[in-house]
């Protein structure tokens, strides 16, 4: 049986510098928790595109954005930032959530009965 994790495996987001223009990446990592990313991808993807046209992120700009994994290129300062904060505030929460609300079901004593072990 797999060891429960202690801490939630959240979204990887990064900023990186190439020459004078700014990129954002990001992945999921695989868990659990993550899975949540895929249940509600039409609001997550819809948060993220509306959130590159509000910064003035041209689509051109963009080689993928969804919930799980992107890649946002040839951006101000300002805006991969931006950027960044926003997709902070939607993707980490959301896993961070729903670690909690794994752990806490796991805590439940019918739980106990369907893995064979008690806490």
């Amino acid at each position: 049986m797999r060891k429960a994790a202690t801490r939630a495996a959240l979204p990887k987001i990064e900023l990186i510098q190439n020459g004078a223009a700014w990129e954002v990446h990001w992945d999921y990592q695989e868990a659990p928790e993550s899975a949540v990313l895929f249940k509600r991808r039409e609001y997550l993807d819809g948060y993220i595109h509306g959130s590159l046209d509000g910064i003035g992120i041209h689509p051109r700009n963009v080689s993928c954005a969804s919930a799980r994994t992107g890649t946002v290129k040839r951006l101000t300062e300002d805006q991969a930032v931006r950027f960044k904060v926003r997709l902070e505030h939607i993707l980490i929460p959301v896993v961070a959530k729903e670690f909690e609300r794994l752990n806490n079901l796991g805590d439940l004593p019918h739980m106990w009965l369907a893995t064979g072990t008690e806490q």
